[in-house]
């Protein structure tokens, strides 16, 4: 035998805030609130910004990798003691 249990009221829980709305039929949450859950094209914009910032962070590593580099190939020695900043905090 199988149970389907249906939620009458509206189980958004979004922004710290609850709903008390009725549900829709065979959903979860109200008319409001089940269109901002399925927004059409969010996981996809998401994605897309997701790989934006991770090759904007791949570009600033490599731009920083290179400019250590550069240092390096000019006699910059991170092992050297003279390069060591003393921080003194207050």
């Amino acid at each position: 035998m199988t149970t389907t249990v249906t939620a009458t009221k509206c189980q958004w829980i979004g922004e710290g805030e609850l709903c008390s709305h009725t549900a829709l039929e065979g959903s979860s949450y109200c008319a409001e609130h089940y269109a901002r859950i399925y927004q059409k094209g969010t996981a996809r914009a998401k994605r897309k910004k997701d790989i934006r910032v991770a090759n904007t962070v791949w570009d600033l590593e490599s731009e920083f990798n290179a400019a250590v580099q550069e240092l390096i190939e000019e006699g910059y020695d991170p092992a050297d003691e003279r390069w060591d900043a003393e921080v003194e905090l207050e």
